[in-house]
């Protein structure tokens, strides 16, 4: 066999492995970006969901969106200890809740009327609290350390519930890969795909994540 025959195979074969790398990753997205109890249980493992029955559901939970999620789809109840990330209490306890403005400076002290609405945890990663705001759906981020200098708000993290399990199964579907050889490449094409669910830049959560784990 010639060179020439040898280096067009070889070229062949890598457009071909490219291209496969394109599929996987667009198939990936696609998945993340809408995620089913069937994806995220290929990824978490079998009974890893919290689904709980609409009876079961916080009372004043209430963005349709996410309560149709919750009880169809599920949200991982997991521990992903390379992400610092804790949510099993969800399947133990369920959510706990308070009143947003309390946690996030805009009550003022001698406020004692009813609360608006409910912010309900969906887990704990880096000393921060993920809160699912009951009256609209998106997920923002509680610092307890900013809490009695009205500081607990540490930004915006996710739109949606589903699309904040969706980056969790992004997460967990290259820990294996992450702390290996080619780890900073692997960072990079998880921050590209994180970035189509949520920019990362303005983003203090999943800026201090990958902080986190650039300096592993």
């Amino acid at each position: 066999m010639s060179g020439t025959e040898t280096e067009t195979e070889t070229g062949t074969e890598t457009g071909w492995q490219a291209s496969r790398a394109a599929t996987d990753r667009e198939a990936l997205l696609a998945a993340a970006l809408e995620p089913t109890a069937e994806w995220l249980e290929s990824i978490f493992g079998a009974g890893s969901l919290w689904r709980p029955t609409e009876d079961e559901l916080p009372e004043r939970l209430e963005d349709t969106d996410s309560r149709t999620f919750l009880t169809e789809v599920g949200f991982p109840s997991v521990h992903l200890s390379f992400l610092d990330y804790d949510s099993t209490d969800l399947t133990k306890d369920g959510p706990w809740s308070e009143d947003p403005d309390e946690l996030f400076g805009n009550r003022y002290p001698d406020d004692d009327s009813p609360p608006k609405s409910y912010a309900y945890g969906m887990g704990e990663s880096m000393g921060y609290s993920l809160m699912l705001l009951g009256d609209r759906g998106s997920v923002s981020l509680y610092d307890p350390n900013g809490w009695d200098h009205a500081a607990g708000y540490a930004g915006h993290v996710a739109d949606s519930l589903p699309l904040l399990a969706g980056a969790l199964g992004l997460w967990a579907s290259f820990e294996s890969r992450l702390f290996g050889d080619d780890h900073d490449a692997v960072l990079r094409e998880v921050r590209e795909l994180i970035d189509e669910i949520e920019p990362v830049e303005g983003c203090r959560f999943w800026e201090e994540i990958f902080q986190w784990l650039e300096d592993q």
